[in-house]
C-alpha cells in the first residue's frame, strides 16, 4: 500500500490499519523528562451535529486543525473491493476532505471540479490561513489497464488501473472550497511526499532523492519551480527513509508530518528519534529535542496555537501504543506537562489544542458530533504549581 494509508494514517471501521516501524536516530531525548511535570486531565462536552456534512464510517488520520480552530478530516467514500483482506489491491481508497469551524459551520472540498485530471492518489494535503493544497499523483489521460491480485483462500481478485504516466501535482482550493488552480511539478531534485505552505506562497517540499532514496527538503516558488534545496544537518535526520516497495511507487518507512507553528513549520519524522525540525519562513532549520523519557518516540504532533503537543510513545520498540500527548516548550524543549483523556479518548483522535481546548470529533450515523476538551490538574499539588508558573 501506499504511504496514505500507513504510519500517520489510520482508518476506522476497515481493517487499513499498516504501520511503519520505529527508526533510530539522534535520540530526541536531549535529557530526561522532569519527573514532577504536572498532570492534568482532559473531560470532553458533546456539541450540536455539524449541518450539512456527512460522515462515512472511515476516516483518516491525522487530523488537520489551523490556528482559528478549524478542524480538517478525510473520510473515506468507497472502500476498495479486497480491503480487509491480508492480501487487498494496492488501490488507495478514494478520500473526501471536510471541515468544520468552532462555530460549527461545515465545508467540502470536491475534487469533482478538477476537470482533464485523472488523480491516481492523494499523497498528502496541507491547510494553510487562506489556502487548503493538495499534493496528487496524477495524469491527463485514461489508459484503463486490468490488473490481478493474489485472494485469501486462493485464486485472483482484478482490479482496474491507469496504466498512463504519473506525474505529482499541486491542487489548490481556498478555504471556502473553491478550486483555485493546478499546479504540474517537474523537473525538481527530489521525490515529495509531504507539502506544506508558508504565509508568503512560498512551499516547502520534504521527499526523497530517488537516485540514493536519501531525504530532501526544498523549498518551491508559488509556480512550483524549485526556489532552492535546503541542507539538513547530518543526523538530524535517517540516511534514507525508503523501504521496499511494495506496490506502484517506493514505500516510506519513515513516514513526516508537516504542521504549522506561527510563521514556520514543523517537520515530524513519525515513529523515530529523530529531531523535530523547524523549518522558518526564510530557509533556517532549528532542530528541537523535547526532552522525554530515555528511549521514547514521537508519534505525531497535534496543531496547537501555543507550544507543542507531540503524541510519545514510550518505548520505540513498541511503535504500536497509542501514545501520551505532552506539552513541550519549543524554546528548551522542556516538558510543561502530561494529558491524561477521558472517556475513552485516545491521543490520536485530537485534532488540536485551540484556545487551550482540547478539539476532537465523534462521528456515527452519518453525522460529525464534534467534542470540546478542557484540562484541569489532576491533583491540588499540581494546580498550585501551575498556578505558580502562570504568575
Amino acid at each position: 500500500m501506499h504511504k496514505s494509508t500507513v504510519a500517520l494514517t489510520i482508518l476506522f471501521a476497515t481493517a487499513l490499519s499498516p504501520r511503519a516501524g520505529a527508526r533510530e536516530g539522534s535520540q530526541a531525548a536531549a535529557g530526561s523528562i522532569s519527573a514532577d511535570a504536572p498532570v492534568y486531565r482532559v473531560a470532553f462536552e458533546r456539541r450540536d451535529a455539524v449541518p450539512g456534512i456527512t460522515a462515512s464510517s472511515a476516516l483518516k488520520l491525522p487530523f488537520v486543525c489551523t490556528a482559528d480552530g478549524t478542524i480538517f478530516v478525510s473520510f473515506v467514500t468507497t472502500v476498495p473491493a479486497g480491503v480487509g483482506l491480508p492480501a487487498p489491491p494496492p488501490v488507495t481508497p478514494p478520500l473526501r476532505l471536510v471541515s468544520f469551524s468552532t462555530t460549527g459551520k461545515g465545508q467540502t472540498f470536491d475534487l469533482a471540479q478538477i476537470k482533464g485530471l485523472y488523480i491516481s492518489e492523494e499523497v498528502d494535503h496541507y491547510v494553510g490561513e487562506s489556502a487548503v493544497i493538495f499534493l496528487m499523483r496524477a495524469s491527463h489521460e485514461y489508459k484503463p489497464q486490468k490488473k490481478t491480485y493474489p485472494k485469501t483462500g486462493g485464486g485472483e481478485g482484478e482490479y482496474t488501473t491507469n496504466a498512463a504516466e504519473q506525474r505529482q501535482y499541486l491542487v489548490i482550493f481556498d478555504r471556502d472550497g473553491t478550486y483555485r488552480r493546478t499546479i504540474e511539478l517537474e523537473d525538481l531534485p527530489l521525490q515529495i511526499e509531504n507539502l506544506g505552505v508558508f504565509a508568503s506562497g512560498v512551499f516547502l517540499a520534504y521527499g526523497y532523492d530517488p537516485k540514493d532514496e536519501s531525504p530532501k527538503l526544498a523549498m518551491l516558488k508559488e509556480d512550483g519551480t524549485l526556489l532552492r534545496s535546503l541542507q539538513i544537518k547530518k543526523g538530524d535526520v535517517p540516511e534514507s527513509i525508503v523501504g521496499k516497495a511494495d506496490g506502484p511507487r517506493p514505500f516510506v518507512s519513515v513516514p513526516a508530518q508537516l504542521v504549522p507553528q506561527d510563521r514556520s513549520i514543523i517537520i515530524v519524522q513519525s515513529e523515530s528519534t529523530f529531531p523535530l525540525l523547524e523549518v522558518s519562513e526564510g530557509g533556517a532549520i532549528k532542530a528541537i529535542h523535547p526532552k522525554l523519557p530515555p528511549g521514547s518516540s514521537i508519534k505525531a504532533l497535534v496543531p496547537s496555537d501555543r507550544n507543542l503537543y507531540p503524541i510519545v510513545a514510550q518505548s520505540s520498540a513498541d511503535p504500536d501504543s497509542e501514545g501520551t500527548i505532552y506539552e513541550v516548550r519549543p524554546e528548551d524543549g522542556n516538558v510543561v506537562r502530561r494529558f491524561e483523556l477521558s472517556d475513552g479518548r485516545r491521543s490520536y483522535q485530537i485534532a488540536c489544542i485551540h484556545d487551550q481546548k482540547f478539539l476532537s470529533l465523534d462521528h456515527a450515523d452519518g453525522k460529525i458530533i464534534p467534542l470540546v476538551g478542557s484540562a484541569e490538574p489532576a491533583n491540588i499539588a499540581d494546580q498550585q504549581k501551575r498556578d505558580a508558573t502562570d504568575r
